[in-house]
C-alpha cells in the first residue's frame, strides 16, 4: 500500500495488477500509457467509447450522426420502437465512412398515435430541447458536421426549427436526411413483385424491416388486414390530408378515427428479405450523403 495512496493510478498498471491476479502475464503487449487512443480502431457508435476515444476521434472532426425515431404502433404484428431502425442505420453508415453515431433518440411527435397502447410521444417543445441539449454537448468540443438522421416524419418540422435556432445562436449549418423517403415508388418497383404495392401505417417498410432485424418480436400471429384510410367515408391520406375533388385541404384527425386497428396497406407483403434489402438500400443512400456532406463548408 506504501507510495500507492494519494494518487491516480494508470491503466499500465491496473491492466497489469489485473493480468497478475488472474494469472496472466500481458508485459509488453499493453501499450504504453501516453494518452492517445489514435492506436486502436475507432468505434462507429459513441455509446460504445470511452470518453478518451471519444476526445480522440473528436479531433478528427468526423461527421456525427444523430439517429432519432419514435415509439409508435406499427399495427398489432410489428413492434413499437421503431428508432431502433435508425440506430442500426447511423451504426452501419459510420463503419463504412468513419463518421460516428450518437445513441438514437427513441422518441417524437406522435401525437395522433397516443390512442394505440405502447405508443411514447413527446411535446415539440420537448423534442427540440432535447436536441438543443444534444447538439450544445457536440458543439462545445468543436464538431461542426452534425446531421440527423430523422425516421419519423412528424420531427422533420422541429429539426429544422432547431437548426435554424442552431445557425442563428452558433453561425453552423446542420443537416439532416429521412432515410424513409428513400422507400419510394421507384424502389417499390424493384423490390416487390406487384407492379402498385399497397404499403402504408402499420406494414411496410417497418413490418418487412422488423422481420429482418427483430425477426422474433414480430407476431405475426397478431396480424390484421388493412384498410383504406377514412373518416365518415371520406377518403384519407395519413391522418391530416382530406380530399374535395382533385383539392388537398386538411383535417387533423388521430390515427385511430381513420384506422381502427392502425393497419393500412396489405398485410401480406412484407417479408425479411426485403427488410434485407431495403436495408441494405438505405445504407449505400446514407454513406453517399455522408461522405458528400463531409466536403460541405457548414460554418457561415
Amino acid at each position: 500500500m506504501a507510495g500507492c495512496e494519494g494518487r491516480l493510478r494508470c491503466p499500465q498498471e491496473i491492466l497489469g495488477r489485473a493480468a497478475r491476479h488472474v494469472g496472466q502475464s500481458i508485459g509488453d503487449s499493453i501499450p504504453k500509457w501516453d494518452g492517445d487512443y489514435s492506436m486502436a480502431m475507432r468505434k462507429a457508435e459513441l455509446a460504445r467509447m470511452t470518453w478518451a476515444e471519444a476526445k480522440d476521434a473528436f479531433q478528427t472532426n468526423p461527421v456525427i450522426l444523430v439517429p432519432m425515431g419514435s415509439c409508435e404502433e406499427h399495427g398489432p404484428a410489428v413492434p413499437v420502437g421503431d428508432y431502433r431502425y435508425m440506430a442500426h442505420l447511423a451504426r452501419h453508415i459510420g463503419e463504412h465512412t468513419g463518421a460516428i453515431a450518437c445513441p438514437a433518440i427513441p422518441w417524437g411527435y406522435s401525437e395522433d398515435l397516443k390512442a394505440f397502447p405502447g405508443t411514447l410521444t413527446i411535446r415539440p417543445e420537448t423534442l427540440a430541447a432535447i436536441l438543443e441539449d444534444h447538439l450544445d454537448c457536440l458543439l462545445r468540443f468543436g464538431l461542426d458536421h452534425i446531421m440527423f438522421v430523422v425516421g419519423h416524419r412528424g420531427d422533420l418540422p422541429i429539426v429544422e426549427h432547431v437548426a435554424r435556432k442552431v445557425r442563428a445562436q452558433h453561425h453552423l449549418r446542420v443537416a439532416s436526411m429521412e432515410p424513409l423517403a428513400w422507400y419510394d415508388d421507384e424502389w417499390k418497383r424493384h423490390v416487390y413483385t406487384t407492379t402498385a404495392p399497397h404499403t402504408g401505417h402499420g406494414t411496410d417498410p417497418m413490418q418487412s424491416l422488423a422481420m429482418y432485424l427483430y425477426p422474433d418480436e414480430v407476431r405475426l400471429d397478431l396480424i390484421q388486414p388493412g384498410n383504406e384510410p377514412a373518416w365518415r367515408a371520406r377518403p384519407f391520406r395519413g391522418t391530416s390530408d382530406t380530399f374535395t375533388e382533385e383539392h388537398v385541404w386538411h383535417l387533423y384527425l388521430n390515427y385511430d378515427e381513420v384506422s381502427a386497428n392502425g393497419v393500412v396497406g396489405d398485410v401480406t407483403l412484407p417479408n425479411a428479405n426485403i427488410g434485407q434489402r431495403t436495408m441494405t438500400h438505405l445504407i449505400d443512400i446514407g454513406c453517399q450523403i455522408v461522405r458528400e456532406f463531409a466536403k460541405v463548408p457548414t460554418r457561415c
